[in-house]
């Protein structure tokens, strides 16, 4: 949790009002979803990863290149799904495994376009939580007339959800110092206890987090050091005009990069 939160701070577009970096990001992902063809949402995923390597250089804790990568494994099986049971023409089949496996045109087209726009998606996101810290996303919510409790409670689940993980992640190191995980059956007994035990250790652990921001005189308000920017007109009129432009495109372009 903690270096996300410092690469945030040493993001380069920190200063950036995160209530227009949040439109921004809206802007391109309706801009990639209302596209007929790939090309709108590869043109997203090329300024999604641009703006990401600006950010942060693509130097990502170890838990999110793993959730990265998790999330393109999964990305790339659903694709493949889709690009099997789409009815259409067929564009290539053969056998595996005994079964009978069929491409068809229009499968393999909505797989490439699902397979883009989740990438364009996905790396704006990226981009978002890279560059926006937590306090600053607190002001954003209550700048919109989010009730401070569910802006307060936005926020500390966010935090809370990185200390479940670094508890789980302290506990699998112990156990597996103590050979936990030396056989497949100790293997299993062992991902029980701590299965059980993780809910306990996690309810002990948010009590005493709560008793800590009380001593520190919480009253319910991440405030930051600095306030960040707030959006202004061109803030608005920016992400309307990326957003009209890439409409335009999609619609000169409606079957470009189509198989």
């Amino acid at each position: 949790m903690f270096v996300i939160d410092e690469m945030a701070y040493k993001s380069r577009f920190r200063k950036w009002p995160p209530l227009g970096k949040l439109l921004m990001v809206l802007a391109l992902l309706i801009g990639s979803l209302l596209a007929p063809s790939p090309l709108v949402p590869l043109i997203v995923f090329v300024i999604g990863l641009t703006l990401l390597y600006a950010s942060c250089k693509f130097s990502l804790p170890k838990l999110m290149a793993f959730a990265c990568l998790n999330t393109f494994i999964m990305l790339v099986i659903s694709v493949m799904v889709i690009g099997l049971f789409t009815p259409g023409q067929a564009l290539a089949s053969g056998v595996v495994a005994g079964w009978q496996l069929t491409v068809t045109r229009q499968g393999a087209n909505l797989a490439i376009l699902v397979f883009i726009r989740a990438l364009a998606g996905f790396s704006l996101l990226l981009f978002f939580a890279s560059s926006t810290p937590i306090p600053h996303l607190f002001f954003a919510m209550r700048q919109v007339g989010l009730p401070a409790f569910l802006a307060e409670l936005t926020v500390l689940v966010y935090r809370y959800s990185f200390m479940l993980l670094e508890q789980m992640g302290q506990m699998i190191t112990a156990a597996d110092c103590r050979l936990g995980f030396r056989t497949m059956r100790q293997s299993i007994s062992t991902t029980g206890k701590l299965t059980a035990s993780l809910f306990g250790r996690s309810m002990d652990f948010a009590e005493r987090a709560q008793a800590a921001l009380l001593c520190r005189n919480f009253r319910g308000e991440f405030m930051p050091f600095r306030q960040p920017a707030k959006l202004n007109a061109g803030w608005v009129a920016g992400p309307l005009i990326l957003l009209a432009a890439l409409v335009v495109i999609g619609q000169q372009y409606p079957n470009i990069l189509v198989i």
